[in-house]
């Protein structure tokens, strides 16, 4: 019995290592599909981010004054100074909220200060929230919050 399963595999050697590579190629290629999914969607929410904070009727408003008292157009500046800055394997310090009213939708903006640069700052927002809170749109450098 062992026998004839060692002489099978030995005449079917060639077929059975051009599945496993077959497979290995197709898992390959899907991990490759989806990170690059992930990566569009990621941009797709920081650009919609952009637009809603570029239109003339979204306001604003702070939950709290962590980093200073800002008004609609002074926050909005400084969140449009977004960019796709690389984490570097830190992590946060100090929170503020924010409130984004624009028509009848709200959503909330976390804004959080990096541990090491306190020039950097993460921006959350929790219109698209994936389920384990690290909703990142993206980052900026600002000197305005102290």
């Amino acid at each position: 019995m062992v026998s004839n399963v060692v002489q099978s595999l030995q005449k079917n050697y060639q077929k059975l290592r051009l599945i496993g590579i077959f497979l290995l190629t197709q898992v390959f290629i899907v991990a490759i599909i989806l990170i690059a999914l992930q990566t569009i969607i990621l941009k797709n929410i920081q650009n919609e981010f952009i637009e809603t904070i570029k239109k003339s009727n979204t306001e604003m408003t702070q939950s709290d004054y962590t980093f200073g008292t800002f008004y609609n157009q002074a926050l909005k500046a400084e969140l449009l100074k977004i960019k796709d800055i690389q984490p570097h394997h830190s992590g946060t310090s100090r929170i503020m909220k924010v409130r984004m009213k624009i028509g009848n939708e709200t959503s909330n903006i976390r804004i959080e200060q990096d541990s090491q640069n306190k020039n950097e700052f993460w921006i959350f927002w929790d219109k698209y929230w994936f389920g384990n809170g690290d909703e990142e749109v993206g980052r900026f450098y600002s000197n305005t919050f102290h």
